[in-house]
């Protein structure tokens, strides 16, 4: 979407402004350890934030990068964006390198908030401002009314990888706002009473969307923890703040189980557990319950659509459409056939920052069309059934096998060829196994080569299995087997 205006004239809003309004001035909003930050401070924290950002120059939509821990520091900028009439592009303070270039050369940043400049190019770095001189300029200035915008007029961004591994930017309305919440209330039964916790990051869409949006929306209690995501860093906030409802990924569900913690979760006042950002295998979920008495809805989303656009609450893998959301197949499919779909809801993405190709595959006559596989269900949902091209989800995070094979061939120079494939381990969780085709006694050279090259990976792209085989099993026309590497992998377990 290299062109986002202009727009036809209609109803003006403000996203941020429809998040916080109609709630008591003296509700509490945020919880961050210590810190309680009330309806009322919150929206005057991003009336102040929208102010201090008009103080430099941010005009409408203008870029701004919200690369900041979580915290009321993160909301305050991101919706002071909103406020402002910028738009706020939430960045993982841990990015890596090459992600932070990319986002960096694609977004024009006009101003950037972050911790530190260290990672930030040099020629960047004049849009730098240190989060202790944004909260003193945020404390100077007075705040200000709530910019109008047009409904179509982007909001904010969230960052989803494409099959070229390099970060898209989705560019989401100001409308978004004004259903946020509907499938949190209708479907999972959330309320203004609840205090909501996800364990994930808020650059993250998932929990973006269905703790703190929606949450804020419904006057909901939003707890947030600025530490990396552990078992038991989870479970000392559950023990300390009390969440009602916990939004997490099955990886973390299912390291609460190995670690002994899992039971302790209903003690500490949790009344509902939501998975999404990865497939929950059934055995994972049936141990859930059997160790905490707590069923797992399971639901599936996508940042082009922010809520969780199927759900599943009877225990089963029969996901039905959520409230507002219209879901039909790509195309006619027989019985029992994989299927792309099209989903229709108020909160679909404008599309693609500068992606035209991928644009025009994924968004089509205003609906969203992932390129994940359904299989519709005798019961009348939808049961995933895979991804059709080499990307898959691990923790949460889009992965490119081809990519990832490249990269590890090219740190250990005496492999041959090697092949990645995703594969579930005991408690059906999905990770990456790595097969490779070694030269004559370099064996163990490689695996020296790549167990340090797999320290350097991100979390979600380091592979849990490394296998050592004579040759990749291959079509006649030389296509890799990946079907084949799975099931060898499960001989060599």
């Amino acid at each position: 979407m290299a062109d986002m205006a202009p727009y036809a004239r209609r109803t003006p809003m403000n996203a941020a402004d429809t998040l916080l309004g109609g709630h008591g001035p003296q509700r509490i909003a945020l919880v961050c350890g210590t810190e309680h930050v009330t309806y009322g401070e919150l929206r005057d924290s991003a009336a102040r934030n929208a102010a201090a950002l008009r103080s430099r120059g941010i005009a409408r939509g203008e870029r701004v990068a919200v690369k900041l821990p979580d915290g009321s520091a993160w909301v305050g900028a991101f919706l002071g964006t909103l406020w402002a009439g910028g738009i706020a592009v939430a960045v993982n303070p841990r990015i890596p390198a090459d992600e932070w270039q990319s986002i960096l050369g694609d977004a024009h940043f006009h101003l950037i908030l972050a911790e530190s400049r260290d990672d930030t190019p040099p020629q960047y770095r004049d849009r730098f401002v240190p989060l202790a001189e944004w909260l003193a300029d945020v404390a100077r200035v007075a705040p200000i009314a709530p910019e109008e915008m047009d409904a179509e007029a982007p909001a904010f961004w969230t960052h989803s990888s494409g099959t070229t591994g390099k970060p898209k930017a989705v560019v989401h309305a100001h409308r978004f706002a004004r259903e946020i919440e509907r499938v949190s209330a209708e479907r999972l039964g959330v309320t203004a009473d609840d205090r909501l916790f996800a364990s994930s990051k808020l650059f993250f869409s998932y929990p973006l969307t269905n703790s703190l949006f929606a949450g804020l929306k419904l006057g909901a209690t939003v707890i947030l923890d600025p530490q990396w995501p552990t078992a038991a860093g989870v479970v000392a906030t559950l023990a300390t703040q009390r969440p009602t409802v916990l939004f997490s990924v099955p990886s973390l569900y299912r390291n609460l189980l190995k670690e002994g913690l899992a039971p302790s979760v209903s003690e500490h006042g949790v009344r509902m557990c939501v998975s999404a950002g990865e497939a929950l295998a059934p055995t994972l979920r049936d141990e859930w319950r059997r160790q905490t008495g707590i069923g797992i809805v399971n639901g599936y989303g996508a940042s082009e659509t922010l809520v969780l656009v199927l759900v599943s609450r009877d225990e089963t893998e029969d996901l039905r459409p959520s409230p507002g959301v219209d879901i039909t197949a790509l195309k006619d499919a027989a019985a029992g056939a994989p299927t792309r779909l099209c989903i229709r809801t108020s909160t679909v993405a404008l599309g693609y920052w500068d992606r035209p190709a991928a644009q025009s595959e994924s968004f089509r006559d205003g609906a969203f069309c992932p390129a994940d596989l359904f299989v519709k269900t005798d019961a009348g949902g939808w049961r995933f059934a895979g991804r059709e091209d080499s990307l898959v989800k691990i923790r949460g995070r889009w992965v490119n096998l081809a990519e990832l094979e490249e990269r590890l061939a090219a740190g250990a120079p005496s492999i041959l060829e090697g092949a990645a494939v995703s594969v579930a381990d005991s408690d059906g969780v999905d990770s990456v196994a790595f097969f490779f085709v070694p030269k004559a006694n370099a064996e163990a050279q490689i695996d020296a080569a790549l167990q340090s090259l797999v320290e350097t990976l991100p979390h979600y792209q380091r592979p849990r299995w490394l296998h050592a085989v004579t040759t990749l099993p291959r079509t006649p026309t030389g296509k890799l087997m990946r079907r084949t590497l799975q099931e060898l992998h499960r001989t060599l377990e």
